[in-house]
C-alpha cells in the first residue's frame, strides 16, 4: 500500500485526499437519510434566516361557523392535499461534500491520463459542480415526496397565518403566506380580495380555496 501510495504523483495524491474522505462521509450521509437520521437539511428554511414565531400569533379556538361562498371553493371538494415548501439547497453540506468526492475521483482519472494539469483539474471542477447540483436534486425530491400528500388544504380554512410575498389586491396576482396546516408551517399561494396590497408580515385570515394551490385570504383584524 505504502508503495502504491509512493508511486502516485504528487496531483494523484491531492486528488486522492480529496476523492476518499468526501466519497466516505457521502456514503454516511446518504445511509443516514434514508434510515431518517440527520436529515436535517430537509427543514424548511424561510428566507432571510429569521425564525417566525406563530406560537403567539395563530388563533386555535377561531370560529368555525364561517360562511363561505359556493363559487369561490367550488372546486374544493376535489383538493385532497398540498405540498410543504421545501427548497432546493446548491450550497449545503451534503453539495459540497458531493463536489469534493466528484471532484476527486475524476481529477484522478484524468491526472492518470497525462492530461495538462490546468486541463485537469478545470474538467475536476465543473464534475463537481454538477455532482453538487444532483444531490441537491435528490434531496430536495426526497424532502418533497416526505412532505407531499398529506396535507389536507381544507384545514387551512378560517385559520390565521402571515403573508411571506406581498399579495397584490382584488386578485390580479397571488402571494405566499405562512400557515400551520396540520401542526405544519407550510407555504402557500394566496390571493385576496382586498382593495390594497396585503404587504410582508400581515396577519391574514383564510376565507377560501381558490384552487389546488392557492388560498383566499383577508386581512386579520
Amino acid at each position: 500500500m505504502t508503495e502504491w501510495w509512493d508511486g502516485l504523483t504528487t496531483l494523484e495524491q491531492v486528488f486522492y485526499y480529496c476523492a476518499v474522505p468526501a466519497t466516505v462521509i457521502l456514503v454516511l450521509q446518504t445511509i443516514l437519510s434514508i434510515l431518517g437520521i440527520g436529515n436535517g437539511d430537509s427543514d424548511v428554511d424561510f428566507d432571510g434566516g429569521e425564525n417566525v414565531d406563530f406560537g403567539s400569533q395563530i388563533d386555535a379556538n377561531i370560529d368555525s361557523n364561517v360562511d363561505f361562498s359556493s363559487d369561490t371553493i367550488a372546486e374544493s371538494s376535489t383538493i385532497d392535499t398540498i405540498e410543504s415548501a421545501s427548497s432546493l439547497r446548491f450550497f449545503s453540506i451534503r453539495g459540497i461534500v458531493a463536489f469534493f468526492s466528484l471532484f476527486g475521483w475524476v481529477g484522478v482519472v484524468l491526472a492518470e491520463s497525462g492530461l495538462n494539469t490546468f486541463v485537469v483539474f478545470f474538467i475536476a471542477t465543473i464534475c463537481g459542480l454538477i455532482g453538487m447540483f444532483v444531490i441537491a436534486m435528490m434531496f430536495y425530491l426526497i424532502s418533497k415526496m416526505q412532505r407531499n400528500g398529506n396535507i389536507n388544504i381544507r384545514n387551512a380554512i378560517g385559520h390565521t397565518g402571515q403573508v411571506y410575498l406581498t399579495i397584490p389586491a382584488k386578485q390580479s396576482g397571488s402571494g405566499k403566506i405562512q400557515i400551520i396546516i396540520q401542526e405544519r408551517l407550510t407555504e402557500v399561494n394566496a390571493m385576496t380580495n382586498s382593495y390594497k396590497p396585503l404587504s410582508t408580515g400581515t396577519m391574514v385570515r383564510v376565507v377560501a380555496i381558490i384552487d389546488i394551490n392557492t388560498l383566499l385570504v383577508e386581512r386579520q383584524d
